[in-house]
This record gives structure tokens, C-alpha cells and sequence, in this order.
């Protein structure tokens, strides 16, 4: 389901399975901040922030 959404493909989706997050119920309960911090965190850089907006609207669309 995430993946039908503009913004989200699948190297956003292997990120955030490398970060721990296997679920939207992972991503929601963690929350958006969070799960951005922890996949730049792992990849050393905070490039990876400008995906904080669409993961948000993402989820709220999913809602």
C-alpha cells in the first residue's frame, strides 16, 4: 500500500526496512520524526530528511 503513493518507491521502502520498520503500523506507532531520524542515522547523512513530508501524507492517506 505504501508504495502507491507519490513520493514513496521501493528504495524508500528498503530504507525503512533496514531501519526496523516492516509495517505502517511500525511507522505510526514509532512516529514520521522518529522513523526519518533513525534511517539517517543509519546511513550516515541527513539527505534522507526530505522524505519526512511524503511518509507523512502518505500515512495520513492510509489512515
Amino acid at each position: 500500500m505504501l508504495l502507491t503513493q507519490p513520493g514513496i518507491g521501493p528504495k524508500v521502502i528498503a530504507r525503512l526496512e533496514a531501519a526496523g520498520f516492516h509495517s505502517l503500523q511500525a511507522l505510526r506507532v514509532a512516529g514520521i520524526r522518529l522513523v526519518v531520524d533513525s534511517v539517517c542515522a543509519g546511513l550516515g547523512s541527513g539527505a534522507w530528511s526530505n522524505r519526512l513530508r511524503a511518509l507523512e501524507r502518505a500515512l495520513d492517506r492510509l489512515a
